[in-house]
């Protein structure tokens, strides 16, 4: 037994030294693991930069428009006489030639108008043959009382029958003068009933395309204080123009000459051209917004197109080609001041200071070198809302723009 318990008493101070080893291996390892965590958390993460490379494209800045299409010029045909429809020889769509009958009244009043103005014409010619002849008849009476009167020495005729002969002369004279403004009168009222019965037919001033016809056979016209409208006839649909209201913040680029493109609901998949011809100086006001408008010329030579069809043009008011662009959010990226690097963080600067090297003309963007961003100076251009071409030294086509970024998984 004595000997066993010395055994064990030599053994014993061997096991505490190996758990004491072992423990302090295990409190060194958590050591180190703590140390890691805490140094790379407090460590900034590795950034990951969105970029898009810088590339050469023609570039269309445009002013957006809403209007409707309309005929380049349309003709209202009425009739200025009233009275009942008779012949409708027209319906929509059809294609009519200048001078066509389009319609026509029945003229049995009006005929009657005719033929009794015409019959007042005779009467009031006869009354002038009869007042010519009274005022002849009178002219010699007085003529004849003269000589005598003046051979006579006044001794014959009288005075008075002087005065009576005088006076018969002048009320023939007066009779005649009126003879004459009555026939001219029946005359002006012959001409009236001709031309009314001549009104009595509705003739298409153009050639041209129905429209709209308003009327019927049987219908009552009524020629009153306006000539009523039966039928809408356009000229030629095959060039028609799109009316479209610019907002008055983009009028100031909207100029004749400029190249148009625009959409119908109709065609949704079609895109249509045009060319901005007229750019209306007065101005339409609607709940407080200005508008002008511009015309549009457009080629219809297929008939697709319709008057009415609302359109939603794009203007292009400038046109480059072939230009370098970046994405519009490469002007608002800024990167953060990373930890060994040169980049400089301008929203972290004092005022009035800037890093060595900076200039201060033209925007900023930041290409990606070497994987870290390098700010560069670029003379902005036009932009069409996306993209904005961009004129600058060092800048190629296969450099990198950063557009965002994204921070690391820690």
């Amino acid at each position: 037994m004595s000997r066993t318990v010395e055994i064990n008493s030599l053994r014993a101070p061997d096991g505490k030294k190996r758990f004491a080893a072992l423990t302090a291996l295990m409190l060194i390892a958590a050591a180190a693991v703590a140390v890691w965590l805490i140094f790379f958390n407090n460590a900034e993460a590795t950034p990951q930069y969105i970029t898009a490379p810088i590339k050469r494209q023609d570039l269309r800045v445009t002013v957006q428009a809403t209007g409707n299409l309309e005929p380049l010029r349309t003709v209202t045909v009425g009739i200025e006489v009233s009275g009942t429809l008779k012949e409708v020889l027209v319906d929509y769509n059809d294609p009519v030639k200048a001078g066509q009958v389009l319609a026509r009244l029945d003229t049995t009043k009006l005929e009657s108008a005719l033929n009794s103005s015409r019959a007042k014409l005779k009467v009031a010619r006869a009354n002038l043959l009869s007042n010519e002849a009274a005022e002849n008849e009178a002219k010699l009476q007085l003529n004849r009382q003269r000589q005598v009167f003046e051979s006579t020495k006044g001794a014959y005729p009288s005075q008075k029958e002087m005065d009576s002969a005088k006076a018969a002369f002048d009320r023939a004279a007066a009779s005649l003068s009126a003879s004459k403004a009555q026939l001219e009168q029946a005359q002006a009222e012959v001409l009236t009933d001709e031309e009314n019965l001549r009104k009595a037919v509705a003739v298409s001033p153009i050639e041209g395309i129905v429209l709209t016809r308003d009327v019927d056979v049987g219908q009552t016209v009524a020629a009153s204080m306006q000539t009523p409208t039966l039928f809408t006839i356009a000229e030629d649909l095959r060039k028609m123009q799109v009316v479209v209201a610019v907002d008055e913040a983009d009028v100031g680029e909207v100029k004749d000459g400029q190249s148009v493109t625009f959409r119908v609901n109709a065609y949704p998949n079609r895109e249509f051209n045009g060319t901005v011809s007229q750019v209306r100086l007065g101005s339409q006001i609607t709940s407080g917004v200005v508008t002008y408008s511009a015309v549009v010329l457009v080629d219809n030579s297929e008939g697709l197109l319709r008057p009415g069809m609302t359109a939603q043009a794009s203007i292009v008011t400038k046109e480059t080609i072939n230009a370098p662009v970046v994405p519009n959010a490469a002007f608002r990226f800024t990167p953060p001041l990373v930890r060994n690097s040169n980049v400089f963080n301008p929203a972290s600067r004092p005022q009035n200071a800037r890093p060595p090297g900076e200039r201060l003309q033209g925007d900023r963007i930041f290409l990606l070198e070497n994987g870290a961003p390098k700010m560069v100076r670029v003379k902005r251009g036009d932009t069409d809302g996306s993209v904005t071409a961009i004129e600058g030294e060092g800048i190629g086509e296969d450099s990198l723009v950063i557009t965002s970024m994204r921070q690391a998984a820690q």
